[in-house]
């Protein structure tokens, strides 16, 4: 048939050419339907290490890498009323080595992946949205908004914050304890700052805030990407954008200082009401991935990280489906999905409660397990059940738990508590050495 591919995919974000790229390398017909056209603007804009051995194993190396945008080393997190910053690094800057991960332009990277996914033998319908969608017949049906007809026998919903099969089947529930909004703008010429910090660009850099935090992503380019984060109780009443936030930066007096003379390069945009739960993940003849499947903040960079590493996950699945009728392997993939968002949703709602951050981030020092501890989470590895604090923050949320039921239920008192029992595990660091302590 014409129009029939064994695949199709909604989304051609990271998950869905990533997932692309790899189902057609094992030898797959593969249609990739996205609404817009590339090069488009995207925010989340900072990778973890966990996912670069998936990007190399579509070409996107260390060298093409570096190519094309900015090495990053590690995560800082800055406490403006104690002037304190804690850096925790994924390996040295100076030491010669590539770089450990990167910040991207979403721009130039979802480009770069759409290409290598077509390059693979994906086709690409760009500017086409999906009008209906029929995922339970055999095969599956799909109405375009051009008034074409495709057929698949399996469909991945890569849609992101769209999450087309989710909103239609009712699986989509809101988080409303993370945060509400985000609003962020770019910048050049932004002043070095007054203390000698040769390394900055080469770290995201997170300022702490009352009910929120502000990201400093330095992109190739030579710009900076600057975002505050809010809570609802942190937002201010009959403020626009670029006054909601300036009254947010205000609260870091060096940096608001630094962008005082700096040049913003856009206008201010913003993202709202952006934290949610898919429960299903999985049917008979489909699985949404990335975003699709749900999204919690971006604190720890999680969105892209899940994105591209769910795509690598469900390529086995769906392979297994396909090539044996094997459907449990969509079952583990749930539960595999579960698994680190589980992870990611106690870590950022702690880091809410700042729990996390005055017991463990800025205690890290005290103990050089528990730093590792926090690197590799923050590096992206949540599956490693060896992660002594993995298991305590899994231990924690019961997988009928939500967020809400979390914030009442006084679990935080344990993160001290894990400070004095971290030194019996012993940790398999699965970063590069050394692991540096705060600069």
């Amino acid at each position: 048939m014409k129009n029939h591919s064994d695949i199709a995919i909604i989304g051609c974000g990271p998950g869905g050419a990533v997932a692309g790229a790899l189902l057609a390398a094992r030898g797959y017909s593969v249609s990739i339907f996205d609404r817009d056209h590339h090069p488009r603007h995207h925010i989340g804009e900072s990778l973890l290490p966990a996912s670069m051995s998936i990007l190399q194993s579509i070409g996107m190396d260390s060298a093409y890498m570096q190519a094309h945008h900015q090495g990053k080393y590690g995560a800082r997190f800055f406490d403006p009323v104690v002037n304190r910053l804690e850096v925790f690094e994924f390996a040295l800057p100076d030491d010669g080595a590539p770089p450990p991960t990167f910040n991207v332009i979403r721009e130039t990277f979802d480009l770069q992946l759409r290409d290598i996914a077509q390059q693979r033998g994906c086709r690409i319908y760009e500017n086409c949205a999906i009008a209906t969608l029929t995922e339970e017949q055999v095969p599956v049906q799909i109405q375009n908004h051009c008034g074409e007809t495709h057929t698949c026998d399996f469909v991945i919903d890569a849609t992101g914050s769209a999450a087309m099969l989710a909103r239609k089947l009712g699986h989509r529930e809101m988080l409303p304890d993370f945060g509400r909004l985000a609003i962020y703008n770019y910048f050049s010429d932004i002043p070095a700052p007054e203390s000698a910090d040769a390394f900055e660009r080469q770290y995201i850099t997170m300022h702490l805030i009352d009910g929120g935090w502000i990201w400093f992503i330095p992109l190739r380019d030579g710009s900076t990407s600057v975002g505050v984060v809010l809570k609802s109780a942190a937002v201010g009443k009959n403020l626009n954008l670029q006054q909601q936030f300036l009254a947010a930066v205000r609260q870091s007096p060096l940096l608001h200082q630094r962008l005082a003379q700096a040049t913003p390069l856009a206008s201010y945009r913003a993202a709202s009401d952006y934290s949610y739960y898919c429960g299903q993940k999985v049917g008979p003849r489909h699985v949404l991935i990335g975003d699709a499947a749900g999204f919690l903040d971006p604190i720890f960079s999680s969105g892209v990280h899940l994105a591209i590493t769910s795509s690598a996950r469900v390529v086995d699945a769906v392979d297994a489906v396909l090539q044996r009728g094997e459907h449990s392997a969509l079952r583990q993939y749930q539960a595999d999905m579960e698994a680190a968002m589980r992870v990611f949703q106690a870590f950022v709602e702690r880091f809410y409660r700042r729990d996390l951050v005055r017991n463990l981030f800025f205690s890290a020092d005290k103990n050089p397990l528990m730093r590792k501890a926090i690197i590799n989470i923050l590096a992206g590895h949540v599956w490693d059940l060896t992660n002594p604090l993995i298991q305590m923050l899994q231990s924690n949320i019961p997988k009928d738990v939500c967020c809400t039921d979390i914030a009442e239920s006084g679990h935080c008192e344990n993160d001290k508590a894990a400070v004095s029992v971290f030194p019996t595990p012993e940790i398999t660091p699965t970063l590069p050495t050394p692991y540096a302590g705060s600069r």
